[in-house]
């Protein structure tokens, strides 16, 4: 189940920082970065017994508005491997679609192996694009997209 957060509530904030934290130790959001995107772009989450456990960010691109970026990921690491990650990426672009996204972009390590498979073999993102130290030197990414035309 996939909940667009739209109103700042502090407990769901403090959530999705230790998510973040866990997932990305130091490159993780916190409440500085979080707050805007949940009153500027787009911030869902998908919960397991009422507990938050999992988070996507996305924002527009302002140089193409039919494009959505997507920040980050974030899964309780009690639920990573199970596909629960998977199937609440997938489940988020339904809404993005609806709201006329038809293509979402992303960066990942080329080192998380794991990341690729899933971007590549299970939600059917393509490699469009290699960045040396697009966060510094040493940190290179993987452009990756995905087109959401079929999600209409």
């Amino acid at each position: 189940m996939v909940e667009l957060i739209t109103a700042f509530d502090k407990a769901i904030i403090r959530r999705l920082v230790e998510l973040e934290a866990d997932a990305f130790g130091a490159g993780g959001m916190n409440e500085w970065q979080l707050v805007p995107l949940i009153r500027h772009g787009h911030v869902y989450v998908t919960r397991k017994a009422g507990e938050v456990i999992g988070a996507v960010q996305y924002m527009l691109d302002w140089h193409n508005p039919k494009k959505a970026y997507m920040i980050g990921v974030s899964i309780a690491k009690e639920q990573r491997g199970q596909g629960v990650g998977t199937g609440f990426i997938k489940e988020t672009f339904t809404p993005l679609a609806a709201e006329g996204i038809e293509e979402v972009e992303l960066t990942v390590d080329p080192a998380n192996a794991a990341a690729v498979k899933v971007y590549k073999g299970k939600l059917g993102f393509t490699v469009t694009e290699f960045r040396r130290d697009e966060y510094g030197d040493g940190e290179d990414r993987l452009v990756m997209k995905l087109s959401l035309k079929k999600c209409k």
